[in-house]
């Protein structure tokens, strides 16, 4: 796959990675709000929604690995630590390798926001059973 190729089809994943956690973490509101409303058939159904967006998180990363068996060890260790919002681009990089950049840094900052609310939802739902209390 030539270089250009798999930063583009990177940029893919990653824009469907960004409208997956952006809905996780619409979803993920909605459940706080059921539960502060005491409507649990909601709240089954939106954990059931949320579920459905993590599973496609989960089959990207898998499409993202894959794409990066094509690159030496060195080169995949740098284009993940972009792809996790952990680096910037560097400021030579493609329009690609930036733009994949930044919507690694949103993707990073929301899910921190989902795991915050998620928090809050577990001690809610299952109280001292909750996951983060252990």
């Amino acid at each position: 796959m030539a270089e250009q190729e798999l930063w583009m089809e990177l940029l893919k994943q990653m824009q469907g990675r960004y409208h997956s956690v952006n809905e996780a973490f619409r979803v993920t509101r909605e459940i706080a709000d059921a539960l502060s409303r005491d409507d649990r058939v909601a709240t089954q159904m939106l954990l059931g929604m949320r579920q459905e967006e993590l599973d496609h998180l989960a089959q990207s990363e898998e499409r993202i690995y894959l794409l990066l068996e094509c690159v030496d060890q060195q080169e995949r260790a740098g284009i993940l630590a972009l792809l996790k919002g952990e680096r910037e681009a560097s400021g030579e990089a493609s329009f690609e390798e930036k733009k994949i950049g930044e919507i690694g840094n949103n993707i990073r900052r929301n899910l921190e926001k989902i795991l915050e609310l998620d928090r809050t939802v577990s001690v809610k739902l299952a109280g001292k059973d909750s996951f983060y209390r252990q």
